[in-house]
Parts: C-alpha cells; sequence; structure tokens
C-alpha cells in the first residue's frame, strides 16, 4: 500500500520514486519525458522501486514481448542518475562478451580489454540482460558467484577478483519459456538467486493510451488497432498459426510500427494494416483472413490491385522518366505486378526507417528491389552473399595476419 506521507530523506545523494528513497549514482538525475507512464507500469516500478531500496538482489523481469521490461529499468536509471548498459544474449553469446578478452593495440602488444560486465561491476552501472534464458549454460555458470551474497566476479585470464562497487546492480530479462522458441527453463537453483517479477500484456485501455501519445494518433484510430489486435489474438483457430499463440499474427511491436506509419484516414489505416500484417504471411487463406479483420473494423474495402500501381509514387515515375541506358545490371527489368508489388512496400519500410528482410523464391527479383531503390537513392548497395560459414567478422572486421608489413610501414 502506497504511504499516505513519504519517510524523510535518509541523505543528500537519493531521490524520492513514488515513496521510496533511491541512492543516485554519479550521473545527473532526468526526468525523461517520452516515456509514457500508465497505472500497471506504475504499479511495476513501484516494486522495482521496493527492491533498489537495498540494492542487495539482482531482479529477474519475466513477460511476454513488447511488455516494457527493459524499459522500466532504462527509466528508473534516468530517473536516478546511473548509467545504464544493455547486454543482448543469444544462443551463441560467448563469456567474452561479458568479460572481455586480449586484444592488440597501436603497438601490436596484447592487453586484456575488459568486457561490459566487468567496467559495470567495477563503476557502479546498471547492467540489463536481455533474453537471459537464450544464453549458453556456460555464460549462466559464470554469473553464479555475482548473484551471491559477496557479489564478486572472477576472471580467470587475470586471475583477479573484482568486488562488485556500491552502485552496482543487476537485471535480467526472459519471455516465459514455451511460449517463445529457443527459451530455455532456468534451473531453480540459479533462479532463486534473483527476485523475481512477472510483467504481465499491457491492458487495452492503457494500449490505447500509449498509441495515442507515443504515435500522436487519434484515440479512435488507436481504438481500432487494439480491436483489430484483440481480433488477430483470438481467431487463429484453423490457421498455420494456431500453434503459435496469440502473437502468431501480431505482436505489440507490430502494433506501434503500424501506428508510427502515421495513416491521415480508415483507408491508409488499413492499407498500412495490410502491407504489414498481411504481406509476410505466404498462405492466401491467412492473408484472405487478415483482409476481412481489417475491412470488418475499418469499415472500408481494400483494392489490393489499386495499392500496388505505383502510379503515386515519386520513385516509380522517376525511373519511368529516367533518360539515357539503364544502371548496370539491371537492362531489361520488366515492371510486373509481382515487381510492382515488391518496390511498394520497400519503399514503405525505406521511408519509415524499418529493417527489410526479404523472403521469397531464388529469381523473384529480391536483390534487384534494393538496386533499383539504390540508384533512386544515389546510395550505396554492399551486397555480401552470406553462407553456412558466414562469421560475425565478414560483417564487423577483425583481426587478421598481416602480409608484407615492412613494405607497407616504409610506405
Amino acid at each position: 500500500k502506497q504511504l499516505t506521507v513519504p519517510p524523510s530523506s535518509p541523505g543528500p545523494n537519493f531521490v524520492n520514486f513514488e515513496g521510496f528513497w533511491i541512492e543516485s549514482g554519479d550521473q545527473p538525475p532526468q526526468n525523461p519525458t517520452h516515456f509514457i507512464i500508465t497505472d500497471t507500469v506504475r504499479q511495476h516500478m513501484n516494486s522495482l522501486a521496493r527492491i533498489l531500496v537495498t540494492r542487495k538482489h539482482p531482479i529477474l523481469l519475466q513477460g511476454p514481448t513488447s511488455s516494457g521490461k527493459t524499459s522500466m529499468v532504462e527509466y528508473l536509471a534516468l530517473r536516478t542518475g546511473h548509467r545504464f548498459v544493455r547486454i543482448n544474449n543469444h544462443e551463441h553469446t560467448d563469456l567474452q562478451e561479458y568479460l572481455g578478452s586480449y586484444i592488440s593495440n597501436e603497438e601490436g602488444k596484447l592487453f586484456f580489454q575488459e568486457g561490459a560486465l566487468v567496467e559495470a561491476v567495477r563503476k557502479g552501472y546498471w547492467v540489463v540482460l536481455d533474453e537471459l534464458n537464450l544464453a549458453p549454460s556456460e555464460v549462466l555458470e559464470a554469473l553464479n558467484r555475482l548473484l551471491d551474497d559477496n557479489r564478486e566476479l572472477f576472471l580467470a585470464e587475470t586471475q583477479e577478483t573484482i568486488k562488485a562497487h556500491p552502485h552496482f546492480m543487476l537485471f535480467a530479462t526472459q519471455n516465459p519459456p514455451g511460449l517463445y522458441g529457443g527459451r530455455k527453463v532456468l534451473s531453480r537453483a540459479f533462479r532463486n538467486r534473483f527476485l523475481e517479477l512477472h510483467i504481465d500484456d499491457i491492458p487495452d485501455h492503457e494500449l490505447e493510451q500509449i498509441l495515442s501519445q507515443r504515435c500522436s494518433l487519434p484515440p479512435s484510430y488507436c481504438n481500432k488497432l487494439v480491436a483489430v489486435l484483440k481480433d488477430l489474438q483470438l481467431n487463429r483457430q484453423g490457421s498455420s498459426h494456431v500453434f503459435a499463440g496469440k502473437h502468431g499474427y501480431i505482436t505489440f511491436r507490430d502494433l506501434f510500427r503500424w501506428a508510427e506509419r502515421k495513416p491521415s484516414n480508415h483507408l491508409e489505416l488499413a492499407q498500412e494494416g495490410y502491407m504489414l500484417l498481411a504481406e509476410r504471411l505466404r498462405r492466401d487463406e491467412d492473408k484472405l483472413f487478415i483482409q476481412n479483420v481489417l475491412e470488418k473494423h475499418m469499415k472500408i474495402k481494400l483494392d489490393i490491385d489499386a495499392m500496388y500501381n505505383c502510379e503515386d509514387m515519386p520513385e516509380y515515375t522517376s525511373w519511368l522518366n529516367t533518360q539515357g541506358p539503364p544502371p548496370p545490371g539491371l537492362e531489361g527489368l520488366v515492371w510486373t505486378r509481382s515487381m510492382r508489388r515488391l518496390f511498394t512496400l520497400v519503399g514503405k519500410c525505406i521511408q519509415h526507417k524499418e529493417p527489410v528482410l526479404l523472403v521469397g523464391e531464388t529469381g523473384c527479383s529480391k536483390t534487384t528491389v534494393c538496386q533499383v531503390y539504390a540508384h533512386l537513392l544515389a546510395r550505396r548497395l554492399h551486397i555480401l552473399n552470406c553462407h553456412q560459414n558466414t562469421e560475425t567478422a565478414d560483417f564487423l572486421g577483425g583481426l587478421r595476419p598481416g602480409y608484407g608489413a615492412d613494405a607497407i610501414t616504409t610506405s
């Protein structure tokens, strides 16, 4: 129960959050206005603040995707002046990403470069380990000593034991295992080292409030978006997503991406929804189901062929009016219905700065449409052919032995 009169401050370096005094960090406290605090979110943050008063126990936040687990920790870190560090886990996460490794300096000498977790432990940062139940077992075992009451981290490479800074806090987030692919069930002994908080889905009325304030949409549009969400979550029987759970057709991230496209009328609202939700499905029956749900809630009729005629797109007109020979590799380009559809969908993603994943049979113009847009927008296109032996070093770079170093140095 919330206190009517908050207790007095225990010292000058404390921040009052909902009646709980939390010791501030070395950063100036901020009051971020872009976070939307609803009643449910406030209740969850009150629970977090109650635990943070002692700063002794690591916290595990479990809940569905896009329920605000990481955002709540980031908000509290900004409010209390603590530096926020986020580490994303996956099935190939290496222990070196946490602890660090030996690398070469400019003089060619090896030195130990500490990882993000080691730096946070030394300096008292707040660390969020995202998707904890995706991390390999060796990574989880390395955290055991840090999760104990003594809060120590041992570096085998340097044989050093690091005592955690008094301001250091460890948070972890995960989706419920079983409902999301690839998530393992953490052992009870490991989970007992955390204080667990379960974060539920955002209630419908609060979801409408967040959509309206964050995306600057009219409340009536937000109401229709949430209605489509609930309809798609309920009516998944008989489709290819029957075993995908209620997020088989749409997730909260899809909903926010839909709202961020800022449609100006009900027809645009339905068209943007169809492009986002239906065009990633492979079966025509599933696409027709999405179309029927959109038409029912938006009270309009979708003309799919008219959506992809490209006549209103300035990029399409610019291509048709291009003088001279076409760019190399794009000779003989034919604007079929499939090509116009792909051109429209990719153009929408580029317009709204959304990442694009093109899935299709070989030779269906996936690479070609990227080349067309790179030419129209005067952007350099780098094509990297991936295979089963592709490594992260192919994308990010890495250390390789140099040959002819004397000649390079001389030149």
